[in-house]
């Protein structure tokens, strides 16, 4: 309201000071125009001055939350020094980048000032000419002096607007960056394949942007309703390929077929209710226990806490809620560090399940919960629908002896490992190799 106010009444002063003389008018004027040409031309450099202070401002306040995560960990090792070595570097540059957004944001109001000293000064010097030439009157020379503060006195007003405004853009460009962000993962069109398979692997390469290549010519089949592990070493490309069975990448090369469909044919949200992902570190927004758990979920986001839990004890998760102090009410901070990590893939676990996908990702799901509650886990598993299809990435075998079937994962290639002691055979053969 304040920026339309004084654009109404700059207006209005303007069009009445040159319908009372033109050459007084034009006079009184011609500064306005001028700072208002250098106006146009330094926004631009005011906005990246504001822009730099908010990214200054962000990395900041990354700095902070990173250290404040980690502070268990720079306590252990005694690295305060590290943490504000690294604090007074992030704060300088902020400092140094926020005093140059205030110098220019604070530009434009001894810039408007000035443009009314010169209005006065002209219309002065000017109106004493045209006294003295019997076009104008003394008391005309006084209006006009009061007109000109009524115009100016406004524009730095807006002096003040103005910055803000430049202000508000940086921001909303920084915004803006996230907000038009688009998947490079767009569906296509494609025909569907003959599979009588849930999911397959043809002829599939991946490498990450920059890096060599992780998973090299694979091919396998998941069939329905079957149990799968992935085993091999660190590094060998275990979650790489549990990645490409969600859809969270696309292959470099070859194709995945989920259901007989190229899987980049298939809309997010059709693939998102066919294959559920448990990840190694799962990721909890702040809220309660319940509301993490029907995260995404349409089809439970208005249960109540009641109607969730008869769900749950119906999807026979209700003994993993003996977990948590309040069951589903139980508070969940920020990312989850209210609670514990295996608290967290609990969640995590009843999050995928209670979607009863076609295809189940167990990426370390079992981590670093105890052995109780992982044989609650299992049991769990066992009772899931007969065509949920398991796949189950783990480091410690014990947690995949009843598969069906064990891939060995490893340098990129993917090998049916058969049986249990076939597969511990290749960990140590790999093991003495490297």
């Amino acid at each position: 309201m304040q920026f339309v106010g004084s654009l109404f009444l700059m207006t209005g002063v303007a069009v009445f000071v040159l319908s009372l003389n033109i050459r007084m008018g034009i006079a009184a004027l011609l500064p306005a125009l001028g700072v208002l040409l250098v106006t146009k031309v330094s926004s631009a450099w005011v906005k990246r001055k504001n822009l730099k202070s908010l990214q200054s401002l962000g990395g900041l306040s990354s700095e902070i939350q990173e250290s404040l995560h980690n502070f268990r960990v720079i306590l252990a090792f005694h690295r305060m020094d590290y943490f504000q070595r690294k604090f007074k570097t992030a704060n300088d540059a902020n400092y140094s980048a926020s005093v140059s957004a205030g110098f220019a944001n604070n530009v434009f109001m001894p810039l408007y000032g000035f443009s009314n000293h010169i209005a006065q000064l002209l219309v002065l010097a000017y109106g004493i000419v045209l006294i003295d030439s019997g076009q104008l009157t003394a008391g005309l020379l006084i209006g006009f002096l009061l007109y000109v503060n009524s115009f100016y006195g406004p524009m730095r007003q807006l002096a003040t607007v103005w910055s803000s405004f430049q202000l508000a853009l940086a921001a909303l460009d920084r915004i803006s960056e996230v907000l038009t962000l688009e998947s490079n993962m767009p569906v296509v069109s494609a025909a569907s394949a003959d599979s009588g398979s849930v999911l397959e692997f043809r002829d599939v390469h991946f490498a990450y942007p920059g890096g060599k290549e992780v998973l090299r010519n694979v091919s396998l089949t998941l069939e329905k309703g079957r149990s799968y592990a992935l085993v091999g070493p660190t590094g060998g490309g275990k979650t790489t390929a549990a990645s490409l069975m969600a859809r969270l990448y696309d292959p470099s090369e070859g194709s995945v077929i989920l259901n007989g469909r190229d899987i980049r044919s298939i809309p997010t949200a059709e693939r998102a209710r066919k294959v559920g992902v448990i990840p190694q570190e799962p990721f909890l927004f702040t809220g309660t226990v319940g509301e993490n758990i029907v995260y995404g979920n349409e089809e439970y986001a208005d249960y109540s806490t009641s109607q969730l839990t008869a769900e749950l004890e119906k999807s026979n998760l209700s003994t993993l809620l003996a977990r948590f102090s309040e069951g589903l009410d139980t508070k969940v901070a920020s990312s989850g560090n209210s609670i514990s990590l295996g608290q967290k893939q609990l969640i995590a676990f009843m999050r995928a399940a209670l979607r009863k996908p076609e295809l189940l990702i167990l990426d370390e799901a079992t981590a670093n919960i105890d052995t109780v509650t992982e044989q609650v886990l299992e049991e769990i598993l066992d009772k899931l629908p007969r065509t949920t299809t398991k796949v189950i990435i783990a480091h410690r075998l014990n947690t995949i002896d009843n598969v069906d079937q064990i891939f060995f994962v490893n340098s990129g290639e993917v090998t049916l490992a058969g049986s249990m002691e076939h597969a511990l055979d290749m960990l140590l053969h790999e093991k003495r190799a490297s």
